[in-house]
């Protein structure tokens, strides 16, 4: 029995209220008074109820409560917290399992962190689903699962934050969909510390960050699948960091539309001294680069190259890459043992053989990411204000936002009407 039944059976009783009139709400952490509209009207109320047979309770905002946070820390485990249409000046925690929280309208519905607040939605507990909400402003980053089992993340826009646009740490089992990351000095979307993973990336689009996708000392039934990377500074980047974490290994990228990362105007850290770059495996192992379409970047399309280990084992095959200034597809040296090239569509390659003879690599690949870190060093690595990068327009809204949570966790995903990569030059 839900909470919303055992109120309403109170009032029947007459313990709440008296008969006939409408008993005020209890007001506690930005708990709304009065009687009318919000879980107290059954017309709104999508509460458990014997005949529905639901089993979660919707917590309303700010029908039911002034804020988001107040109706996260309301939510038991299974509820969801539906937030109207405005602007959320918040920092919210949601530290209870198995809670989605959900905006009526993607683009209407927006935390703004007014570049002093630090992270719009931070999760620490297992199974939470973010959905169809704008993080934009933030010091920090828009959207934070960090130490979890089970999230998702659908339907969901973040721009212009101080570190990472989507991102989870050190977690696994879980799904980033539908959504859209842009103007961000590190990564549009991250997956990061852990391996197995056990995660999918798909239908997204990255642009105007440092990174697109970034994968640090990960791996392990990862799939990054079926979206766009276009206008950042390197489009995917699977890598090895430090030896804090056991080195990036066995991640899948699939089906994505990678082009002209090479934005010399999008925000970046001094750690990623990187430009002009499709897909690179820094320090990557046992990857696999499959039937992707990657052109036009100042450097290479597609690239293997050692950062703290050796690259080994990855596969590239079936693969479409032309446009590339230095090269398609690159190897560079030290190279580990084991990387295949195979059965992809170029026109240039260092070493010039890649598919038949460059097992060894190039040190012509080297030394641009030597002469990158070397620009770096004396400050004169290209990077904009994230604060001052292109704001996007609107993006598709879930097209049901009442209809019944689903389970944050891979195997979980959402139908949509409208692909987020339409537009944005998916083939």
């Amino acid at each position: 029995m839900s909470r919303r039944q055992i109120l309403r059976m109170a009032s029947n009783l007459g313990v709440v209220g008296s008969a006939g009139c409408a008993a005020p709400r209890i007001t506690e952490g930005g708990r709304r008074n009065g009687g009318g509209g919000g879980a107290g009207n059954p017309e709104d109320d999508a509460s458990a109820t014997i005949d529905g047979g639901r089993d979660y309770d919707v917590v309303q905002i700010p029908e039911d409560y002034e804020t988001i946070q107040a109706g996260v820390d309301a939510a038991s485990a299974g509820d969801l917290v539906l937030v109207a249409p405005g602007t959320y000046a918040e920092e919210v925690v949601v530290s209870t399992p198995g809670v989605t929280v959900r905006g009526r309208d993607r683009n209407e519905v927006v935390l703004d962190g007014g570049f002093r607040r630090r992270n719009a939605i931070e999760v620490t507990a297992d199974g939470v689903a973010i959905e169809n909400l704008t993080g934009r402003f933030y010091r920090g980053t828009g959207f934070y699962w960090s130490g979890v089992e089970g999230f998702r993340g659908s339907f969901l826009t973040a721009y212009n934050n101080g570190y990472y646009g989507i991102y989870a740490y050190d977690s696994r089992d879980g799904r980033f969909e539908h959504s859209y990351a842009s103007g961000h000095p590190d990564a549009g979307f991250y997956l990061g510390r852990n391996r197995p993973y056990d995660a999918v990336i798909s239908d997204v689009v990255a642009e105007y960050n440092a990174i697109g996708y970034s994968g640090t000392s990960t791996g392990g039934s990862l799939t990054v699948r079926d979206s766009v990377w276009r206008y950042n500074k390197v489009g995917i980047f699977p890598n090895t960091l430090d030896r804090a974490d056991p080195p990036q290994r066995s991640s899948r990228l699939v089906g994505n539309q990678v082009y002209a990362n090479n934005e010399a105007g999008a925000p970046a850290l001094s750690s990623y001294p990187l430009i002009g770059m499709g897909i690179l495996l820094w320090g990557g192992s046992d990857n696999i680069v499959a039937g992707n379409r990657v052109h036009d970047h100042d450097h290479f399309g597609i690239v293997v190259h050692p950062h703290v280990v050796e690259s080994s084992g990855n596969e590239i095959r079936n693969n479409r890459v032309d446009g590339s200034d230095r090269a398609d597809l690159a190897l560079g040296r030290p190279a580990g043992e084991g990387n295949s090239f195979h059965d992809n569509e170029f026109v240039t390659s260092l070493p010039p053989n890649i598919e038949s003879d460059g097992i060894g690599g190039s040190t012509e690949v080297t030394d641009v990411f030597t002469a990158l870190e070397r620009r770096a060093e004396t400050g004169d690595f290209p990077a904009g204000d994230w604060r001052d990068q292109p704001v996007p327009g609107d993006q598709p809204s879930m097209p049901d936002p009442k209809a019944s949570p689903r389970s944050a966790e891979r195997a979980t995903s959402w139908e949509t009407t409208e692909a987020q990569t339409d537009g944005y030059g998916m083939a």
